[in-house]
């Protein structure tokens, strides 16, 4: 009987056995069939790749028509208005003057950088200006579908409202479509990947309601900063509701939170905003992150690094005023060793250029004008004290930047920048003091540690292990992606049960 019963057992396994080598030949017929198929269809493209070559020449033709058109006009602009332009020409070679130091006679001199001047040429005169930002997503697209977030934000000019959005595209673009709706584009240059729909101001509810309508986005990012573009804001808000988009608002400056429509969530990105100004929806902090790559302690510092003293900032009057100058004047008055450099433009840069001329202190100072954000960590190893002399700061992503790169921050004890830097030791007190004391005594803190050496580099390596343990870029990623799950699931529970994952190797 047990021979009777295994007789039929092992014929019904060889007869699968050979039913799947048969199918493994037929898969393997079709997969032959299939790439003869590819192979004609390659052979019939390389004939015809001239012909789409010249197709797509003749395409092309009428853009670079138009594009010839405008420079030609650009250019006659130009040379009909030669004192602007020799003013363009001057402002940009001014702003590529940067200050070398000479290790063996220990002088500084000033010396042109070309390739700045002919990217601050290009930047001014609006000739082929380089990118503002570039996205450059981490991974590759991995689903068909995936759920989609509008970015609302007033503008995007440079700034670390602009680089959180870019950081965004960057960490999970793969697993998120994301478009931008913003009032106000910058004033030369562009962003390269993203898309970005323009809703100029005084807004129309129905240009923002047709990027709603084009887009569908699931959920809804404002990054809002209130002042005199919270009507844009309201609009935004306003048409989020009508299309019952759940919406994440984040509160990028030292502003009270937009509470006259529904938000999910509001995110702060430091605790003393959230302390100081509240929330009536659920909230959370979120600090802003950094690439920590990127913004590495450089191996050897650079020549004259331990007198030299800088700072990167938007020079405009929402972080710093006129005052902000009058620090650097004093510490390079106090020690004539000292030398500064002041990193970025805008309203101020006249008036701080005016009031270093008027002091006789040009040659100890360097103003760059703006910098593109790959030369920044290059920018930072000229130097061992980031100044931070900023009358409000809700975060500061500068100052993880500079911290990142191992330096030392000193500044005014304002907003966030204890809670960034963890004390307070090299911030000037402000509060009951007049301006003239504060600065005196921030200047004092300053002019200390340029004379310690040994306390620079302990605070730098102090700085930098506080830097990568808050603020990596790849934390807020995975933080901000668990918030859109946690408030829209249904659309960004890509994969139920599994944990978080932001980044994958390509």
């Amino acid at each position: 009987m047990a021979e009777f019963a295994v007789g039929p057992r092992v014929g019904a396994e060889a007869e699968a056995v050979e039913n799947a080598a048969r199918e493994r030949r037929e898969l393997k017929r079709e997969l032959i069939i299939v790439q003869d198929h590819l192979a004609d269809v390659e052979a019939r493209l390389a004939r015809l790749k001239p012909l789409l070559q010249a197709a797509s020449l003749f395409r092309l033709a009428p853009r670079l028509a138009i594009g010839l058109c405008l420079l030609i006009w650009k250019t006659v602009a130009l040379l009909w208005r030669w004192p602007v332009a020799l003013r363009t020409i001057e402002d940009a070679r001014f702003r590529a003057t940067r200050l070398a130091f000479d290790p063996e006679s220990g002088a500084w001199t000033r010396r042109l950088d070309r390739a700045a001047f002919w990217g601050n040429l290009r930047r001014s005169s609006g000739f082929f200006p380089p990118p503002v930002y570039v996205v450059r997503p981490r991974q590759r697209m991995g689903l068909a579908r995936r759920p989609k977030v509008l970015h609302a934000i007033a503008n995007v000019w440079v700034g670390g409202s602009t680089q959180l959005v870019v950081d965004l595209y960057d960490h999970l673009g793969h697993r998120i479509e994301m478009e931008t709706i913003t009032s106000s584009l910058p004033p030369s240059g562009a962003h390269e990947g993203m898309t970005i729909r323009l809703a100029p101001q005084p807004v129309s509810r129905h240009v923002v309601r047709a990027t709603f309508s084009r887009f569908r986005p699931d959920l809804v990012h404002i990054h809002y900063w209130g002042d005199v573009d919270e009507p844009w804001y309201r609009a935004i808000f306003e048409v989020a509701a009508e299309f019952e988009c759940p919406v994440v608002q984040n509160v990028n400056t030292p502003v009270t939170p937009f509470a006259d429509a529904p938000v999910a969530c509001n995110v702060f990105v430091s605790q003393s905003v959230l302390d100081r100004f509240g929330s009536k929806a659920p909230a959370r902090v979120i600090y802003p992150g950094i690439d920590l790559d990127r913004f590495a302690r450089p191996t050897v510092p650079a020549a004259g690094a331990f007198d030299t003293i800088g700072m990167i900032y938007r020079l405009e009057n929402d972080k710093l005023n006129a005052q902000a100058i009058e620090l650097f004047i004093a510490v390079v008055k106090k020690r004539p060793a000292t030398r500064a450099i002041i990193i970025g433009d805008g309203s101020l840069f006249a008036h701080f250029r005016r009031r270093v001329i008027e002091e006789g202190l040009l040659p100890h100072f360097e103003f760059s004008g703006y910098a593109p954000y790959e030369e920044l960590p290059a920018f930072l190893a000229r130097f061992k004290i980031f100044v931070a002399p900023v009358r409000q700061e809700s975060f500061g992503q500068v100052i993880p930047f500079a911290m990142s790169c191992g330096l030392a921050v000193a500044g005014y004890r304002i907003g966030a920048v204890p809670e960034i830097l963890g004390d307070d030791e090299t911030l000037g007190q402000t509060l009951g003091q007049t301006l003239g004391e504060t600065l005196n005594e921030t200047a004092g803190i300053i002019v200390a540690l340029l004379d310690d050496r040994a306390r620079i580099e302990a605070l730098g390596r102090r700085n930098q292990a506080i830097a990568k343990a808050r603020f990596s870029v790849g934390a807020m990623a995975a933080a901000y992606c668990s918030l859109y799950r946690d408030i829209a699931p249904g659309d960004f529970d890509m994969a139920p049960g599994l944990p978080d994952a932001v980044l994958f190797p390509l």
